[in-house]
């Protein structure tokens, strides 16, 4: 059920970071990442669209939704190739010149 990837385009959804869909043994667990908070999927639970992928998962699914609480972070900063940390050049570094 999860080949085709989610019934709508995560890039439509205002304020989402990030979709994710973790699989264990027993479970299936969608991660929707917004600084926004639940109400940035206001308009992705009105679309009935997605209700109709989800009948699919009517067999597998033990209780609600829930929303979970951000108790812990972390992500790897972007390394960003043209920044440096390196120091300014100076007069005559950029043309190759000595400075006197």
């Amino acid at each position: 059920m999860l080949e085709d990837g989610p019934p709508f385009d995560p890039a439509e959804i205002p304020g989402l970071e990030r979709h994710q869909v973790f699989l264990t043994a027993n479970e299936a667990i969608f991660v929707f990442d917004t600084p926004l908070g639940h109400e940035a999927l206001v308009p992705l639970t009105a679309d009935p669209e997605l209700w109709r992928a989800a009948a699919a998962w009517r067999a597998h699914i033990a209780g609600p939704p829930r929303v979970a609480d951000d108790a812990f972070s972390w992500t790897r900063p972007q390394r960003l190739d043209e920044l440096s940390s390196l120091p300014t050049p100076g007069p005559g570094d950029s043309d190759g010149g000595d400075v006197y």
